[in-house]
């Protein structure tokens, strides 16, 4: 009868092994160790959640929760232009780094296109020279000479508090 027992305690055990290895390769099949891919929450202009994680979108900077322009709250507006590019589709990363607050840092795109480029073109964000390397400065040009969303504002100066954009 004992080694019922054992053949019964060695099957139960490889079953669960089996069910745990199937659970993980399923609960996140879109997620590698440098790439993360699936539909977006909004946090904010430069900051989404995909499977749970928050992830910073490297290179550009959008207004923090408080800014103001007037009666115009170009937080939120960044936010909901980020929101409505994006839609339900599905946005892929590649995730570079890990910030001070755990999230992980990415260039994500939507069909094809750079999130960063967007918002930035748009008028909603700036280029950050210090994690972009450059890479936004024309789309931050063009913005700026079409007056597009904060450049068409009075106050775009006032919006970004001590950083600094060199």
């Amino acid at each position: 009868m004992t080694n019922h027992f054992r053949v019964l305690a060695f099957v139960l055990t490889l079953m669960s092994l089996a069910a745990c290895s199937a659970r993980m390769n399923t609960e996140s099949p879109s997620t590698t160790d440098d790439t993360v891919a699936g539909v977006a929450s909004i946090v904010d202009g430069d900051t989404i959640e995909i499977h749970g994680q928050r992830i910073r979108l490297s290179g550009y900077d959008t207004p923090e929760r408080g800014a103001r322009c007037g009666d115009i709250n170009p937080y939120q507006k960044a936010a909901l232009a980020l929101s409505d590019y994006i839609g339900n589709r599905t946005v892929t990363c590649s995730v570079t780094d890990t910030d001070r607050w755990k999230r992980l840092v990415a260039t994500c795109t939507v069909g094809g296109m750079d999130l960063g480029d967007f918002i930035v073109r748009e008028g909603w964000g700036r280029d950050w020279p210090q994690y972009s390397r450059g890479r936004y400065r024309a789309a931050e040009a063009a913005a700026r000479s079409e007056n597009a969303g904060l450049w068409g504002l009075d106050c775009p100066a006032d919006l970004w508090g001590d950083r600094s954009y060199n």
